[in-house]
């Protein structure tokens, strides 16, 4: 074997362990174009082609939600760590919540088999949690927001988009453009 086509090996090779150190750190650079992209991180091949194609099309909105949804549960709990200190949730939390939550843990508590959710108590909540923990706590959030009503209405609208694909279903052109436009105005509003 020539040298030069050892080395053009090689750096293939090297490429491949780049991209798929990427993949394994959340970074998609090949599942558009590659469909065995999904299947080296679970096995689908069981499953009938039509599942797998709209599994494939629902990836996107699927991740950019997961994303969404996870930095607002961040933002939520940072603002509310900066106004009420570390035991933040006793006193942000209504009591609805509060037990709707425990419920949950203590049903976890039951299935020890199953992964607990997150360490802290916001990752047991619904994403109509957040907007309401937003809302009743509307004093460590009004900088950041130009009203109340502003970041309700894209919370409620980005809410009703995320049960149709948390309940794996796919998103329509019209339902795709709602969802880039309410994330990128949450990101420029947000940073």
């Amino acid at each position: 074997m020539s040298t030069s086509l050892r080395e053009w090996l090689f750096k293939g090779l090297a490429v491949e362990d780049l991209l798929d150190g990427l993949e394994a750190d959340g970074i998609s650079v090949r599942a558009a174009e590659d469909p065995g992209a999904v299947q080296r991180v679970l096995p689908i091949e069981d499953f009938s082609l039509d599942v797998r194609r709209a599994a494939l099309q629902a990836m996107p909105s699927y991740l950019a939600l997961f994303c969404l949804e996870n930095s607002i549960r961040e933002l939520v709990a940072e603002r509310l760590a900066e106004a009420h200190g570390a035991g933040w949730w006793e006193s942000a939390a209504s009591t609805n919540l509060k037990k709707k939550v425990a419920d949950r843990q203590a049903l976890e508590g039951v299935k020890r088999w199953h992964m607990r959710r997150g360490a802290s108590e916001i990752y047991y909540t619904d994403f109509g949690d957040l907007t309401s923990l937003i809302r009743n706590n509307w004093g460590s959030f009004e900088d950041l927001f130009p009203d109340q009503n502003w970041v309700m209405t894209r919370l409620d609208e980005l809410e009703a988009t995320r049960n149709i694909v948390a309940h794996s279903n796919t998103l329509d052109d019209r339902e795709l453009q709602r969802l880039r436009l309410h994330m990128r105005d949450w990101i420029l509003q947000v940073g």
